[in-house]
């Protein structure tokens, strides 16, 4: 059985390759957690320094929150104005680092700027659904790709993520996008019933069907603060590191998180878990 690796700009990811850590950089300021919320130069630099210092892989760039409105009340903005946040600062970020940059939108006109300006990777919470567009401008780009599932509305079983991201990886392999270029998201959150996360979270395994590498994103999610009474994300740190540990066992092969250097740790020793199985 053939289990796919994928090159972002030198990064090796999969199966005979350590996890790595994605670190999430929004420069939107009604993203749900602001820790790692940024909104000017000086800012930046100072997340970007700590994060390769922490240890990151990849750093993830968005510019429009893309937390749920019904969980967090999140306002929507327009295209413009997030191509206004992001070519503000992109330059500086890509200067500012060797990491490889991964920019998290729907929207083909934004990622086509951002691979532009140095931006090596795509990330897609759509699942190559929002923007016809997108799946051609990664096709013509030649560059990676992380699709993730989503079913429309919130997925309201494991069965349901799992289609719908085999929906988006045929359209994505239909279209000429390479298997080397892909990058599988369950879609962990997202205005889901917290149930419905956990049993995705325990169900990993059944994601790595594709072959691809799994890229999963817990960090100081609603369903962690449902479950252990958090309204604030700030408070939940110690359950993401927990839920990591979990998708690590499970197959995940990159972790997007908030808190780089506590991650790092918990990765490690699933890793080591693993080796000894």
């Amino acid at each position: 059985m053939v289990r796919y690796t994928v090159d972002v700009d030198g990064l090796r990811i999969g199966e005979d390759y350590p996890v790595r850590l994605m670190g999430i950089l929004n420069l939107s300021p009604e993203s749900f957690y602001k820790g790692t919320v940024a909104t000017d130069k000086s800012e930046i630099q100072q997340i970007i320094e700590k994060m390769e210092k922490d240890g990151a892989d990849i750093i993830d760039v968005g510019a429009a929150s893309t937390a749920p409105k019904n969980v967090y009340g999140t306002s929507e903005i327009s295209e413009k104005e997030e191509l206004n946040r992001l070519t503000m600062v992109l330059r500086n970020i890509t200067n500012s680092t060797n990491l490889p940059i991964s920019i998290d939108t729907v929207s083909s006109k934004v990622a086509d700027v951002a691979l532009d300006m140095g931006v090596a990777m795509v990330n897609d919470i759509s699942g190559l659904r929002a923007n016809p567009k997108m799946v051609d401008l990664v096709c013509s780009r030649d560059v990676p790709i992380v699709i993730m599932a989503n079913c429309g509305a919130p997925c309201e079983s494991v069965l349901s993520a799992i289609s719908s991201l085999e929906t988006s990886y045929t359209i994505a392999i239909k279209s000429g996008i390479g298997h080397e270029k892909i990058l599988l998201d369950p879609g962990i959150g997202f205005g889901k019933p917290a149930e419905v996360d956990f049993e995705i979270l325990r169900s990993l395994q059944q994601f790595t069907r594709f072959n691809q590498p799994l890229l999963v994103g817990v960090s100081r999610k609603a369903f962690i603060g449902s479950l252990l009474k958090q309204k604030d994300p700030a408070e939940r740190l110690n359950g993401s590191l927990a839920a990591t540990a979990i998708a690590v066992y499970n197959g995940a092969k990159v972790i997007r998180t908030h808190d780089i250097k506590e991650t790092k740790m918990v990765v490690r020793i699933g890793e080591a878990v693993l080796q000894d199985e």
